[in-house]
């Protein structure tokens, strides 16, 4: 009987230590992801395939979706998020570099920015400057060439923006430079009142990519004689902005390879975006006003960068790309950035 006992507890202590080392289940990551179209969005969609392929990096993703993108900050700053999906711009305060992404004329074009996403994904120093402190960015999403959304579309130059009253994004440090030095006035606006002030006539311009179109009814303050200046501003971008301690110590490669790989599939959602706004609401400018563009948008990073808003090496980066697009810009033969 002792015999038989002894075993007894034999096995169940090899059993409760058997139990006590298997691993525990590792906690879902909550990201508060930003969608102007919520969760029917196609932003959104395209999280939920990230969601399910970082599952078999080990990473649970719990998504949750926003439409009010300052609420989602917010909730991430206040800890009852482990991610965030937000606009670079919005995101600036976490880390200047991953936001110097989306600096004024320094990606001209969809293909430059897809350079520049591939960049980041091929070179793992890249990942020691999309991290500061507990916060590191893994993902880079297309939102967007950012034009200017204009009540009278006969304001179509730099000179016809002087006097008129722009929806700025004030938590951008970049936005009202960029009013001050194109002589315009700055109404203050966030995602959430730039379409009403737009539509109602608060404003005469705003600043938009084509996604934001529908969710924020613009069609409504394009209706008498508006349009939308054919110019980029910038490239808007979704960024993924974690804290790396929630993760796998390999996530932040992993996701930022796997939003590379599908640069194509997010830019898709952008171009069905572009298509679905009228032909005849878009307003075409010539080369020598996008060269005047041009100047404007060199002189507003050179001061941001001076006052430590745009961070110096990646504008440098961005400067090798648009030149190795095209050579024979007045950039190249300068060393302004």
């Amino acid at each position: 009987m002792t015999r038989t006992l002894t075993r007894l507890f034999s096995a169940l202590a090899v059993a409760a230590l058997g139990y006590a080392a298997a691993p525990a289940e590792a906690a879902a990551a909550t990201i508060c992801a930003y969608d102007p179209a919520g969760k029917s969005g196609d932003f959104f969609r395209l999280l939920g395939d990230y969601a399910l392929e970082a599952g078999k990096w080990g990473a649970t993703i719990d998504l949750k979706a926003y439409t009010d993108e300052e609420t989602a900050a917010k909730d991430f700053a206040a800890g009852q998020c482990d991610g965030v999906v937000a606009t670079g711009v919005r995101l600036q305060r976490f880390n200047n570099f991953p936001s110097t992404f989306e600096a004024v004329g320094g990606l001209p074009n969809y293909a430059a920015e897809k350079q520049l996403i591939q960049t980041f994904a091929k070179y793992p120093s890249a990942a020691k400057k999309l991290t500061k402190g507990e916060y590191q960015t893994v993902g880079f999403i297309p939102a967007g060439a950012v034009y200017l959304f204009v009540r009278d579309r006969s304001v179509n130059s730099v000179e016809a923006l002087a006097g008129k009253r722009i929806a700025t994004m004030d938590y951008d440090k970049a936005a009202p430079f960029m009013v001050q030095k194109m002589g315009a006035i700055m109404v203050p606006a966030d995602l959430g009142s730039i379409g009403p002030k737009f539509n109602n006539g608060d404003v005469d311009i705003c600043y938009m990519s084509a996604p934001g179109y529908g969710p924020f009814e613009l069609h409504r303050g394009l209706a008498n004689g508006g349009g939308i200046i054919k110019a980029p501003l910038a490239q808007a971008s979704f960024q993924v902005l974690v804290r790396k301690d929630k993760f796998p110590a390999d996530f932040g490669t992993k996701s930022m390879n796997y939003w590379a790989a599908n640069f194509d599939k997010a830019l898709g959602a952008v171009k069905k975006a572009e298509s679905a706004i009228p032909a005849d609401k878009w307003i075409d400018v010539p080369q020598d006003s996008l060269t005047e563009w041009d100047a404007i948008y060199q002189d507003v990073r050179v001061e941001l960068r001076n006052k430590g808003a745009y961070d110096g090496v990646l504008l440098g980066v961005m400067k090798k790309i648009r030149c190795g697009q095209d050579a024979s810009r007045s950039e190249c033969a300068e060393n302004r950035e």
